[in-house]
């Protein structure tokens, strides 16, 4: 098990968050704090980093849907960025994949 780690840095649209390591039921928590926490003014951008995520469950996804709603709900938008192959099958097969904004890069 890879412990978790969000990093929060300023980008020219708004703010990323670099999650790495495994996104769990034990930390999913973590990542919600740290959306609610980020001081992202309305009409910003959240770039949520995936590329160094290196497992995520059910709870994880819960997590990224939280972020999603919460952000929105501030009048902000949220983007998912470099999304792992597995995340990204899993995000196409439940539909959610039509939910985010997914990119390669910020």
């Amino acid at each position: 098990m890879k412990p978790l780690t969000i990093t929060e840095s300023p980008t020219p649209a708004g703010l990323a968050l670099e999650v790495a390591g495994d996104l769990d039921h034990s930390n999913a928590r973590r990542l919600r704090e740290a959306a609610h926490g980020a001081a992202l003014p309305a009409g910003r951008l959240l770039a949520v980093d995936l590329g160094k995520l290196e497992f995520c469950d059910s709870s994880g996804i819960t997590a990224l849907i939280a972020v999603r709603n919460h952000v929105l709900s501030a009048g902000a938008d949220v983007v998912l960025v470099a999304v792992p192959a597995n995340l990204l099958r899993l995000l196409r097969l439940t539909g959610l994949d039509e939910w985010f904004d997914i990119r390669d890069s910020v």
